[in-house]
């Protein structure tokens, strides 16, 4: 399978996504990605990414570089292996990167629960960590807090070699005919100075070396010969220190070998994750679905989208079988290595370049023979490679494999390639393996049209233009257009109508029923379009009449609660006048106001009260019911609505046309709650306990008139998520509904319009 996995670029696509690893095991990890096969496995690593992608696109993760210590750990697990420090520095890396991974694993809300038991994996070994912190430094330098003993020494060191350079300054500093560089250096860890030769004349010392001249002697002055020896003597006693150091800390790790090793393994695993996940954020992923079939909607060619080229999404559907058919350029080969890559990507963790709600099905092997290569090592023409390519395919072919094939049957006697092409896809139905082939052969493309296995799409060619459309039409074979082509790149017109007349009669007419059925599929799509943006606008155009209505009433409901509090104070005014005649004159006033206000208000009221049988529409939802019940005196009415009974204000109702749509009703009395708060926990709860809070969670907030809710599930596995939404796509309450905003919770929280 590795060669399809080069043929496929999904080698390329690996490369690339290495570079985003911050160590190099990380990128080592990247490179040696496989695809899964098990469903379970496939759903955990695609969760995990998609978490992290969730993660990583609202703050930073403090994953920074840290080295490969595979050696250094085998190296442990020999009894007694001294460390060198440099070794020991390497370890302290990967523990102080533990540590701070842990702590901010650790750290995460619940909705991101699906990566904190990184934070259990990850260890700081804390003993063994504030040891090497205190013992090397960033340069694997041993530090003199490593040990008291190692302090004194160098305490000592420091002292010795301070007085050795003070004395051999002073004899260089009155001596500058004998020392005329005033050099102080060392040679075999003894302190010397740079002297003439008749510096042995005025001075007793030893000469330890000279130049290639023999004009410079390098000579220790015998007035420091024996703080020279005690500084040899300390130094020693220093590597010894240091060694035994190196042992202590040595056997330290050894024994917290296995954390460090889990430590580093879990490291290496969120480098590769934060990698896979990065690219999955830079090709603008979605998470796809698992199902039985392959169903990509506006899918990209990952190396197309970083190559920074303009991409044009394609939708790829595949049941069983699909042959693409249509000219050269079009994008068949693209659309061929998309399907396969894309297949790739998702069964390896990766989020899919293509539009949410994208499916894939899972596969076990995949095969693939596209492009022109030759074998040239085994002598073999561009035919014979394809066929021996695909003879190799038809051996290990199977129900849970993918096999892409371009052009197939090309490259020989157009007569026999298509005889042979159409075996070859037959054989493969018989195999029942998953196909997509490309081709031009009219023959086979009638095949694939009859067929019930194979399904056929076009690529789609502006023939005016002559530029590819890179898009799929289902469901009708195209055409390869080569004498369009050829007639519009200026060969003579009588070279094509040769053509044309040395075509058989049946070539002709399949040609014309090719050219007939996509011009149908072009007026159908036209068509198509054109219902579309009709429906959108009839849809925008109901939805202002509704906002219409809405504000309208509330205007006027606000407009009558001020007349009513004016009405209130003007008589109260009026009930306080000394004057009885001026009181009933204001009242008069206020009589004849009232009146023209009850005229106004009778304009928008219905002619009467509903009464029991009426068909009535609810002014908050819109939705028509039956009246079952009127009480007059608390002025309100029972209503049937599809399967429920709910009590609404008269003032609430008009009366309406038309019967509401007849079904098999329960009667429900349900009384307004005192309290409403329009947030939902479902956390934690099984499936059918949350569906029935979500229920009579939205039938309340329907009585309290409520427009928006939260339904708090968090992400899990999905299912809660998946069961809570299937459910809201039925309920005759809700609008509409949409997955929650960063700040409002992501993911896990689902935000419900109601009616």
């Amino acid at each position: 399978m590795e060669k399809t996995l080069k043929t496929l670029e999904f080698f390329k696509l690996l490369s690339e996504t290495s570079c985003l690893a911050k160590s190099e095991p990380g990128k080592e990890a990247v490179l040696l990605l496989r695809p899964k096969t098990k469903k379970e496995d496939v759903e955990r690593e695609l969760s995990l990414t998609d978490t992290f992608v969730k993660l990583l696109s609202e703050r930073n993760l403090p994953l920074e570089t840290f080295p490969d210590i595979s050696a250094v750990l085998e190296k442990l697990k020999v009894e007694g292996a001294v460390l060198s420090p440099e070794e020991l520095l390497s370890i302290l890396k990967v523990l102080n990167q533990s540590a701070v991974l842990k702590r901010f694993f650790s750290e995460l809300e619940e909705r991101f629960e699906r990566i904190r038991f990184f934070a259990e994996r990850l260890s700081e070994v804390g003993k063994l960590r504030s040891k090497l912190n205190s013992s090397i430094d960033e340069t694997g330098e041993i530090l003199d807090s490593a040990s008291p003993q190692l302090r004194s020494i160098r305490r000592s060191l420091k002292q010795v070699s301070d007085r050795v350079k003070e004395k051999l300054t002073s004899i260089v500093n009155r001596n500058e005919d004998l020392c005329p560089d005033r050099i102080i250096t060392e040679r075999d860890g003894r302190y010397v100075i740079l002297a003439k030769p008749q510096f042995l004349k005025r001075f007793k010392g030893i000469v330890h070396d000279r130049s290639s001249s023999g004009q410079t002697l390098y000579v220790e002055p015998l007035s420091v010969v024996e703080e020279n020896n005690r500084l040899r003597e300390l130094r020693s006693k220093e590597k010894e220190e240091i060694r035994r150091i190196l042992r202590e800390l040595s056997k330290l790790a050894s024994e917290h070998r296995e954390e460090i090793k889990e430590s580093f393994k879990a490291l290496v695993e969120i480098d590769r994750r934060y990698a896979v996940s990065y690219m999955s954020l830079k090709l603008k992923g979605t998470l796809p679905e698992i199902g039985k079939s392959l169903n990509l909607k506006g899918a990209r060619h990952p190396l197309l989208v970083l190559s920074g080229k303009e991409t044009v999404p394609v939708d790829i559907k595949l049941e069983k079988g699909l042959v693409i058919t249509g000219p050269n350029t079009g994008g068949k080969t693209v659309s061929l290595k998309t399907a396969g890559i894309l297949t790739l990507m998702a069964q390896t963790g990766f989020l899919i370049p293509a539009e949410e709600g994208s499916s894939v099905r899972l596969f076990k092997s995949w095969f693939a023979d596209i492009g022109d290569e030759q074998s040239i090592e085994q002598s073999l023409s561009t035919f014979s490679g394809h066929i021996k390519n695909i003879a190799g395919i038809l051996k290990e072919a199977d129900s849970d494999s993918l096999v892409l094939l371009d052009e197939l049957g090309a490259g020989t006697d157009p007569v026999e390639g298509s005889t042979l092409a159409v075996a070859i896809l037959k054989y493969l139905k018989e195999r029942g393996a998953k196909v997509v082939a490309t081709t031009h052969f009219t023959p086979v493309k009638l095949f694939a049209y009859k067929d019930d296995y194979y399904q056929v799409a076009s690529v789609l060619f502006d023939e005016k233009t002559l530029k590819p459309l890179y898009r799929l039409a289902y469901g009708i074979v195209g055409r390869s257009y080569a004498l369009v082509i050829a007639q519009r790149f200026g060969v003579p017109e009588e070279v094509i109508e040769t053509a044309k007349n040395l075509m058989k009669a049946e070539d002709k007419l399949a040609e014309d029923i090719l050219e007939a059925l996509e011009r149908e599929y072009k007026r159908l799509e036209s068509e198509r379009r054109r219902v579309e943006e009709l429906k959108k606008k009839l849809e925008e155009k109901e939805r202002e009449l509704h906002e219409r209505e809405r504000k309208l009433r509330e205007e006027f409901s606000e407009k009558l609660k001020s007349y009513i509090e004016e009405l209130e104070r003007r008589t109260a005014e009026a009930l306080k006048e000394k004057e009885a005649e001026r009181a009933r004159q204001k009242v008069r006033q206020v009589v004849v106001s009232v009146k023209n206000r009850a005229k106004l208000e009778e304009e928008i009221k219905p002619k009467r009260e509903p009464k029991v049988g009426d068909t009535v529409k609810l002014l908050k939802s819109g939705r028509k019911g039956t009246v079952v019940e009127v009480n007059r005196e608390r002025k309100t009415a029972k209503v049937q609505v599809g399967a429920l009974k709910v009590d609404v204000k008269l003032s609430q109702i008009e009366i309406a046309e038309g019967a509401p749509k007849k079904e098999e009703t329960v009667s429900v009395n349900v009384k307004k709650p005192a309290s409403f708060f329009p947030v939902l926990k479902v956390l934690g709860m099984r499936g059918e306990e949350a569906l029935r809070a979500v229920e009579k969670f939205l039938d309340e907030a329907n009585l309290v008139g409520v427009k928006e809710v939260k339904i708090v599930h968090g992400y899990g596995e999905g299912i809660l998520k998946r069961l809570i939404r299937e459910y809201l796509k039925e309920s005759p309450y809700v609008k509409s509904f949409r997955s929650g905003k960063p700040e409002e919770g992501g993911d896990g929280v689902t935000v419900v319009e109601l009616r």
